[in-house]
């Protein structure tokens, strides 16, 4: 019964993580690792007996530790992932906005900006 429901969490989950990088709420690298979280949730939920014997091959004498122990080093790398990429595109908003501030002295090098300046442009005139 309780395979059944994990199953089933596991769909609604995915069908979740799905919608959301179809309404480009999500990247596709980060879906990429829910949905590959999701899979390996369902492997171990589907054979509790072969997380068992890899959790005795360690020597840990009680699995749930070492799926709380695996669960918290996958959250802490995405975690510090998560910071990373924060800490880039914030240095990126950083640079921008001072090219901003002395007048756009290199157009070319943002054209993303570029493109959004015309697009606001095109909006005004119509």
């Amino acid at each position: 019964m309780l395979q059944i429901f994990i199953i089933g969490c596991a769909i609604l989950f995915a069908t979740f993580v799905i919608s959301l990088l179809l309404r480009n709420k999500i990247g596709e690298r980060n879906s990429v690792i829910w949905l590959g979280g999701l899979i390996v949730i369902l492997v171990i939920s589907s054979n509790p007996s072969l997380f068992d014997s890899v959790a005795r091959g360690l020597g840990i004498n009680y699995p749930p530790a070492l799926l709380f122990f695996l669960s918290s080093l996958i959250l802490l790398t995405f975690s510090l992932y998560q910071t990373v990429q924060i800490t880039k595109l914030s240095i990126k908003i950083k640079d921008i906005s001072q090219h901003i501030a002395l007048g756009f002295e290199d157009k070319q090098q943002y054209p993303t900006i570029q493109l959004e300046n015309e697009i606001e442009d095109h909006a005004t005139d119509e």
